[in-house]
Parts: structure tokens; sequence; C-alpha cells
């Protein structure tokens, strides 16, 4: 059985190194060329890097929509904690300000909301990731 702690450094994590990353992906498809043809035979590629960056940045995309979605199922105030401190990475004071809350609060909520995205997120995949290291 996982409890609360395992579950919230799971998402942590997640935040951390998961969302920047498809964050920075979908930030990249900008730089996805055409390709070019001057008739002249060129160096062979392992793959089509055009097709790769396409695929990247359409899973990125379907990624943050599903982040999108968990924090939609969620309770407004723990979304929008989690919004400012894990997405937006605003220092707890501010989104206490901005929430008309207390820091505490803010704590509290930031503390139930990992929780409760852990259970939203794409049914449950951060939970199934987590089982999946347990039990491995």
């Amino acid at each position: 059985m996982m409890d609360d702690k395992e579950i919230s450094k799971e998402v942590v994590k997640f935040f951390e190194v998961d969302v920047p990353r498809e964050q920075m992906l979908v930030r990249s498809a900008t730089s996805i060329t055409s390709p070019q043809f001057d008739g002249m035979p060129g160096k062979t590629s392992n793959g089509n890097g055009s097709e790769n960056k396409m695929i990247s940045y359409t899973e990125a995309k379907r990624h943050l929509a599903a982040i999108n979605a968990a924090l939609d199922l969620m309770d407004s105030d723990e979304a929008d904690v989690l919004n400012m401190l894990m997405i937006k990475h605003e220092t707890a004071t501010k989104a206490a300000l901005e929430l008309c809350l207390s820091r505490a609060s803010v704590f509290r909520l930031r503390k139930r909301a990992l929780v409760d995205f852990a259970y939203a997120y794409n049914g449950g995949e951060l939970l199934d990731r987590l089982h999946d290291k347990v039990t491995a």
C-alpha cells in the first residue's frame, strides 16, 4: 500500500522533471523545418528528424492537455495552488496573497492537491508508475 508521502514525492518529481520537458518540447516545435531537395544525394539519416519532432510535439501537447484535464477535475483551490506553485513556480507567499489564504493553508492545500492530482492525472497513471517502482 502506498502512503500519501510516497504519492506526493512522485507527483513533485513529475512536476519537476516531466512537465518542464513537455513544455520545452512544445516550445521547440517551431524549429521544425521542411526537407530540402537539391537534387544531390545527401548523407543518409537514421529516421526522419522532422517526423520525430512532430511526434514528440504531439505527445507533449497530449500530456499537457492531460495535466490541464486533471487540474479541472480537482477542487479549484487545490488546482490553483498546484498551478501557481508547481507550474508557474511562484512562491507560497505570492500564492497565499493572490488566493487570499494564509501560507499554512497554501501548504495544506498543496499537500492534499498532490495526492488528488496523482489520482486525477490520466486515470491514476502516476499511481501506476509508483506501484510499478514498489513492486519492481
